[in-house]
C-alpha cells in the first residue's frame, strides 16, 4: 500500500512540472513590453507619418520672369532686359524690376530699379546712379554675394548721357539682411569698369571699401 501510494504521488509531482526547452523557449519568457517585440504596424506607421512630413520650400522661387515683366510700373515704361525674378533675402520670391521714362527708348534714359512683390513696389534702391538724375539708364544687373556673409549683393552697371560720350555711374547695394545700402564715395572706385564682373572682380579684392 505504502508502495502504491509513492508512485502516485510521483507520477502526479512529474505531470505538473514543465521542462523548460533551451533557445526557443526562454526566448519567449522576454518581457511582452520589450522594444524589439513592437508589431510591424506600429513600425509602419511611424514610417509613413516621416515620409508625410512637409518639405521646406522657402528657397523654392515660385515668381517668373513673366510675372516680374507684367507688373504695373505706372506712367514708366518696364525694360524687360533688365527685369529678373529674384529669390533671397529680404525680398524673397520677388521682382527687380527696371522702368524707364517711355520718351528715351533708345536708350532707355531715367531708369529706376526697384523691388516689386505680389505686383506692388516693396522698396526702391537708394542713391541710384549716384544721385545723378537725369539722362542715366542700367546697362546691366548682377546679383551675387561678394563678401561671404551669406547675403545676395547687387551690383548695378548705370551708363549716363554726356556732350562728347556716355560715362558710368555704378552703383553697389551692400545686403544688409533687411535692405539694400550705398556708399557713394565708395563707388566713384568703380567708375573706370564697364561689366558687371569686372566690377564684382574689384571688390571682391578690395572689400574694405564696400563692406563696413
Amino acid at each position: 500500500m505504502k508502495k502504491l501510494t509513492f508512485f502516485t504521488l510521483l507520477v502526479f509531482a512529474l505531470t505538473g512540472c514543465s521542462f523548460l526547452r533551451p533557445g526557443a523557449d526562454q526566448a519567449d519568457q522576454k518581457p511582452a513590453n520589450n522594444a524589439n517585440s513592437a508589431p510591424a504596424a506600429g513600425n509602419g506607421q511611424a514610417a509613413v507619418a516621416a515620409n508625410s512630413a512637409p518639405k521646406d520650400r522657402s528657397s523654392e522661387i515660385t515668381v517668373t520672369k513673366k510675372d516680374c515683366e507684367s507688373v504695373d510700373t505706372g506712367d514708366n515704361a518696364l525694360l524687360n532686359s533688365q527685369t529678373f525674378p529674384v529669390n533671397f533675402e529680404p525680398f524673397r520670391n520677388s521682382c527687380f524690376v527696371t522702368a524707364y521714362n517711355p520718351e528715351y527708348d533708345d536708350p532707355p534714359m531715367e531708369s529706376e530699379i526697384a523691388i516689386y512683390k505680389d505686383g506692388r513696389k516693396v522698396f526702391d534702391f537708394p542713391n541710384q546712379f549716384n544721385g545723378v538724375l537725369t539722362g542715366c539708364w542700367i546697362d546691366a544687373v548682377s546679383f551675387q554675394d561678394l563678401n561671404a556673409d551669406g547675403l545676395t549683393d547687387v551690383i548695378a552697371v548705370g551708363k549716363c548721357s554726356a556732350k562728347t560720350a556716355a560715362y558710368n555711374e555704378n552703383v553697389l547695394y551692400v545686403n544688409t539682411g533687411k535692405a539694400f545700402v550705398t556708399d557713394e564715395n565708395a563707388n566713384y572706385k568703380l567708375a573706370d569698369f564697364k561689366k558687371a564682373s569686372d566690377v564684382a572682380d574689384f571688390v571682391k579684392r578690395n572689400q574694405n571699401f564696400f563692406f563696413k
